[in-house]
């Protein structure tokens, strides 16, 4: 009978080539959600500034909490105490928070004259 000889890579090497691989896509990833982000913003300023068609509400707030779910998966991952990339778990938590406060601007319980108010500090308005 004969014995043979398996050779197993280490799995730190292998975990190690599976981490660096899952980093670079996650902040590729994370990037391009956030760049989602940032164009709701633009379209809010064309779409929804001078009263909104009533089905574009509904489908404004879908989308947000559509963002806001996939940044939940995103966080579960970058809020990690050991997760490498600060830089990418600060963006990922400042996108979140720019979602939730569109869901409270655009949907929440704040009156037209507290969201004239922030428009006003946001956009210098008198």
């Amino acid at each position: 009978m004969t014995v043979e000889t398996l050779t197993v890579p280490l799995a730190t090497d292998c975990v190690g080539h599976l981490e660096k691989r899952l980093a670079k896509e996650l902040a590729t990833e994370a990037e391009e959600w956030s760049e989602c982000a940032s164009a709701l913003t633009r379209w809010e300023d064309q779409h929804l500034l001078d009263r909104p068609d009533d089905d574009l509400l509904p489908r404004h707030k879908a989308t947000v909490e559509r963002l806001l779910q996939f940044g939940k998966l995103l966080s579960s991952v970058v809020d990690q105490p050991d997760f490498p990339d600060k830089g990418l778990a600060a963006m990922v938590s400042a996108t979140q928070q720019m979602l939730q406060d569109k869901l409270v601007m655009w949907h929440g319980a704040m009156s037209h004259e507290q969201r004239e108010n922030i428009f006003a500090a946001v956009f210098h308005e008198p």
